[in-house]
């Protein structure tokens, strides 16, 4: 997806530089550290918040991409920064509560205060355009089930959004791949283009520039209904599966012991830059779409992640690959 400059300036555009809410932070660039490398959802939704949200409060945002152990590498980061403001992780839930009960972690969902979500992506199984094999999403839930292993299927990292979306597929329509980790979507689709991998589940903002070529084509949207940017594609339950929704949510968070003036003021730019009718076309524009939730409400959001992880460790299904 290339992003540029004056497009990215459009979805600031209507809104208003110079509040007060800058005030309440240090005198510094804020850096917006996304866990996963560049070309992905995460990547891509907080290059459209950086510019709008700079604008409001008066700072500069720098994105900067750590990817790495399934977005454990830059969460850790953000855990361990300076309490100040001026460090920010734009995340899904799963790096705060998936990715500790995967592995060990230097941080845990405590160490981190919820600023607020500002997207919500769908998610779909992704293949190659052309792939005799499955051309539909019941073509491709037969041959998985009669060769268990043999499709590799990539995902953006252990204990994604794209990793759970793929284990829960698993368990709704009663088959198993091999799974294969990338450090986010951006590598991965390259090796799903050359062949090296058989499907991936991923965001259609990642995979959309690769759907509009026509490389690639979508099965099956992982959600409760159609998404507006593959139109043509089933939901799970048009496709005659068990529904869940495996939407990603992107949101902002600071480390603990941010002051309640600067969580508040970052509070209130992000629910500014999420209401506002440009950053929401920009975001369809690219697959996405805005979707405020507040802190409270991104605790539950972070909350169910966590739970939902839970049992699938129990189940002995979430494992670090």
């Amino acid at each position: 997806m290339n992003i540029t400059r004056r497009s990215a300036l459009v979805a600031g555009a209507s809104l208003v530089a110079g509040t007060s809410w800058g005030q309440a932070l240090p005198n510094k660039p804020i850096t917006l550290i996304v866990p996963f490398a560049p070309g992905g959802n995460a990547d891509i939704v907080a290059r459209w918040i950086a510019v709008p949200y700079a604008k409001l409060l008066g700072q500069s945002v720098i994105v900067d991409n750590r990817g790495g152990g399934g977005g454990a590498i830059g969460t850790a980061l953000v855990s361990k920064a300076p309490a100040d403001g001026a460090t920010l992780l734009a995340a899904t839930p799963g790096q705060l509560g998936t990715l500790p009960h995967m592995f060990k972690t230097p941080y845990k969902l405590d160490d981190f205060v919820p600023i607020g979500v500002l997207s919500k992506t769908s998610i779909a199984v992704v293949v190659r355009n052309g792939d005799v094999r499955v051309k539909t999403v019941e073509e491709f839930i037969a041959y998985a089930r009669a060769n268990p292993g043999k499709l590799n299927v990539g995902h953006a990292g252990p204990g994604s959004p794209n990793h759970l979306a793929m284990l829960q597929f698993e368990n709704a329509a009663n088959c198993r791949f091999t799974p294969v980790a990338y450090k986010g979507s951006g590598p991965a689709l390259i090796d799903l283009r050359g062949g090296t991998i058989d499907v991936m589940f991923d965001q259609i903002s990642s995979s959309l520039p690769h759907l509009k070529a026509g490389t690639l084509t979508t099965l099956v949207v992982l959600g409760l209904t159609r998404d507006a940017s593959v139109p043509d594609t089933r939901s799970l339950k048009e496709a005659g599966l068990p529904e869940f929704d495996a939407s990603t949510y992107i949101g902002l968070l600071a480390p603990k012991g941010v002051a309640p003036s600067v969580v508040a003021a970052l509070t209130a730019a992000a629910q500014k830059v999420a209401s506002d009718p440009a950053f929401d076309l920009g975001l369809k524009a690219i697959g996405s779409g805005a979707h405020y939730e507040d802190p409270k409400r991104f605790a539950e959001i972070l909350k169910a992640d966590e739970a939902l992880a839970v049992s699938l460790v129990k189940q002995g299904r979430l494992v670090n690959e």
